[in-house]
């Protein structure tokens, strides 16, 4: 495909007209956005330019990468961003691609915490750093805790913390969930994201979860594996009335609030995305 004709209009058109052939299902969309990466151009510049001829080694791009979306190739990783809060990240395939569904687990702590004045606040499995970065941005008081495991993951969450200009509130800490901060005086919010899928279900994930990072999906047998942990952890490095915010998967709502609450923390409760699922579940450490 792409041979003919060669005006931007008409490749876009061709483009997209292929992907929903295949399913996809923003196909006109996720034609601009790849030609637009092509082309070095934000999408509303496209429509002023839809009379331009392509040159072959711009067609040639454009097939290549309509080949690697086609093959489940994320689309994030293919143009290495993905917006999340309203900001850029840089994403590749070494980092879960931010969802908006996380956006909720955020909005929530910004809720709890721009009242607060000076909060420290930490996102554990830093990721790509979506987390911890938009923390910081929306919270300009605050000073943030970012941990990972791997360090070449945290280099990609400090690369997006600068270039969104909030390097220096953030700090990276490489270890194993919240253990590299156990002596640290305590917090005021902990917030996390963990692997949640159930280990026999990521055979049926679309190809889009697969081609993810499998130590960001896999949540061990029940998808409960690393709650437990998390929770046991969180409660002693949290100040008196500060909270622990958890994402959980679909149907995992009352285990985790079960595990919290087991723990000590009061005033669980789940909260709901937008689209209505059970997204989130949050505690409180109750005060003395």
């Amino acid at each position: 495909m792409l041979a003919e004709p060669h005006t931007l209009k008409e490749i876009l058109e061709l483009s997209a007209n292929h992907f929903a052939k295949h399913g996809l299902i923003s196909p006109r969309l996720e034609a601009e956005l790849l030609m637009g990466h092509i082309l070095g151009l934000e999408r509303i510049h496209l429509y002023v330019q839809f009379d331009r001829p392509l040159e072959e080694k711009e067609l040639e791009e454009m097939r290549q990468l309509i080949r690697r979306r086609l093959q489940g190739e994320p689309l994030a990783y293919i143009l290495g961003e993905k917006e999340f809060m309203s900001l850029p990240f840089y994403v590749d395939s070494r980092v879960l691609i931010p969802r908006p569904e996380t956006e909720h687990l955020v909005e929530k702590a910004l809720d709890l915490f721009s009242g607060d004045g000076e909060v420290t606040l930490v996102d554990l499995g830093a990721g790509s750093g979506a987390i911890a970065v938009s923390l910081a941005y929306y919270l300009p008081r605050s000073s943030v805790l970012a941990l990972d495991i791997n360090p070449e993951i945290l280099e990609i969450a400090r690369k997006n913390a600068l270039r969104n200009g909030v390097e220096g509130r953030i700090r990276f800490i490489l270890g194993d969930l919240l253990e590299p901060i156990r002596e640290e005086g305590p917090v005021d919010g902990i917030l996390s994201n963990p692997p949640y899928i159930p280990t026999a279900q990521l055979e049926e994930v679309s190809p889009e979860v697969k081609a993810q990072p499998r130590g960001a999906l896999d949540g061990g047998s029940d998808g409960l594996r690393y709650y437990h942990r998390i929770a046991r952890e969180a409660y002693p490095l949290l100040r008196q009335g500060g909270y622990l915010g958890l994402e959980v998967g679909a149907g995992q709502d009352e285990a985790v609030g079960s595990i919290l609450q087991d723990q000590g923390f009061i005033d669980v409760n789940v909260e709901k995305d937008y689209s209505g699922h059970k997204r989130c579940v949050w505690g409180k450490k109750k005060k003395a």
